[in-house]
Parts: C-alpha cells; sequence; structure tokens
C-alpha cells in the first residue's frame, strides 16, 4: 500500500497550528537515520527528558542510536549485541538489535511514526477531528499510542484482552 502523498491543505494548516501551539516538531527521516542531523537545541532537551516521558522532543529518540541510558542521554551507535560463537556453534558472527533504547522500549515507535507523520504532514490526517486507531498484539499498538500522545493526536488502542493488565495500564495513559 502507498502513502497517500496528496496535500489537504485545510487539513494540514490545522495540522501546523497545533504543532505550533504545542511546540511540536517532526524530525525528518534523515535525522532518524543519522541522528549528528539533530539541532543542537534538540539536544540539549533530550538531555533533559527521560526515555519514556511523554514529551514530543522523544519524537528525536525514534532511531537505533539512542545512548543505551533511560534518563537523557544522546546518541552513538546502534544498540545491539553479539551472540557469542560458543553459544551458536556457527562461525559467522551474528548480531542482535536491540530496542530497549526506543522510546517505549520497543521499535514499533518507528513503524508507527512512518505511517502517522506523512499523514499529518499532507493532511491526509486531521489531528483536531480524527483519531488514530492503533490494532495489535502488543508492541505496535503500545508505539502508535505513544506516537500519537507525542504528535498531539487522539487514538485508541485495541489489544487482545489476554494482555498484561501492566499494558492496559500504561496504555490509559497515553490513549483512549
Amino acid at each position: 500500500m502507498l502513502i497517500n502523498l496528496n496535500v489537504n491543505p485545510e487539513v494540514r494548516a490545522r495540522n501546523v497550528k497545533l504543532c505550533r501551539e504545542k511546540g511540536i516538531i517532526l524530525p525528518t527521516f534523515k535525522q532518524m537515520i543519522d541522528p549528528s542531523t539533530v539541532p543542537a537545541d534538540v539536544k540539549a532537551k533530550l538531555a533533559k527528558t527521560g526515555l519514556w516521558d511523554v514529551n514530543p522532543v522523544n519524537l528525536f529518540r525514534i532511531t537505533w542510536k539512542n545512548e543505551p541510558v533511560m534518563q537523557g542521554g544522546g546518541f552513538g551507535g546502534v544498540n545491539y549485541i553479539e551472540i557469542p560463537k560458543k553459544l551458536t556453534g556457527v562461525k559467522a558472527r551474528i548480531l542482535a538489535l536491540v530496542g530497549k533504547y526506543f522510546p517505549t522500549g520497543a521499535h514499533k515507535v518507528g513503524a508507527t511514526y512512518a505511517c502517522l507523520a506523512p499523514a499529518l504532514a499532507t493532511g491526509n490526517f486531521d489531528a483536531m477531528n480524527q483519531q488514530a486507531v492503533w490494532p495489535s498484539t502488543g508492541n505496535y499498538c503500545r508505539g502508535g499510542a505513544y506516537n500519537s500522545a507525542l504528535l498531539g493526536c487522539q487514538s485508541i488502542a485495541i489489544l487482545p484482552e489476554e494482555m498484561s493488565q501492566e499494558r492496559f495500564n500504561w496504555l490509559k495513559t497515553v490513549a483512549g
């Protein structure tokens, strides 16, 4: 499915107004890939912000290159672990990416941002009059609800009833 990049100027203007009022800056995909391009004032705000704080500046933490700390922190290399050859029994290096240092502790914030941000920027989603719906078995729902809160959007989180009460309680703090 392709992303609709047709612009709805009326809705886009409302979304821009909302973002300005709430101090929301949308990081570019380039900034997410290469955090060295993130402006210094944003980095200074991140140094004072917790990884899970519902603060729009955390949109800039949607990257594999977060410093591995829960409070403050900047950027570094990609977070990964190497599985020792003694455990794998193979000659090839096996690396596992670590999503723990994304906001919400899951890399799905990136997937949901990639859906919601272009729709906001083009006016194909009306943050004032629509709700984002995030159905999943877990992390996609969490990422979508969290990003919606950071972007000033109302959202509905849908999870199977068998999920942990802790997850439902957390979602109640960021989604409808």
